[in-house]
């Protein structure tokens, strides 16, 4: 594997999304021993903790915000704020379908394409 961030944008990362926290942003991850976490919100640092061993983490911009037992949920879009703090520390990432990733490590056979 080939190290992709490194502590500091770890660090920049985190600490951008921690202060975010209200947003309610779910993501997913892959350690590299390959265990991987399903989306859900998450403490970030303690996630700051597991990055020398994230192999990648997934954003999932659309938060659903609950409105009632007998009304479906809002979705809210927060792209924008993810993106931003992505650029502000010009950490590069991928578009995976409909979720940014976030490469911490990358293995011979895996090629993504960077925005």
């Amino acid at each position: 594997l080939v190290s992709v961030m490194n502590q500091t944008k770890w660090r920049e990362l985190c600490d951008d999304f921690a202060q975010l926290r209200a947003l309610k942003i779910s993501v997913r991850y892959k350690l590299v021993t390959g265990e991987v976490e399903g989306f859900s919100p998450v403490w970030w640092d303690e996630l700051f903790e597991y990055s020398p061993q994230i192999e990648w983490i997934e954003f999932n911009p659309i938060v659903k915000e609950y409105r009632g037992r007998l009304v479906t949920d809002n979705q809210v879009d927060r792209s924008e704020e993810i993106l931003n703090v992505f650029r502000k520390h010009s950490i590069r990432y991928s578009k995976e379908q409909s979720h940014f990733k976030v490469w911490g490590y990358l293995s011979p056979e895996t090629i993504p394409d960077f925005i």
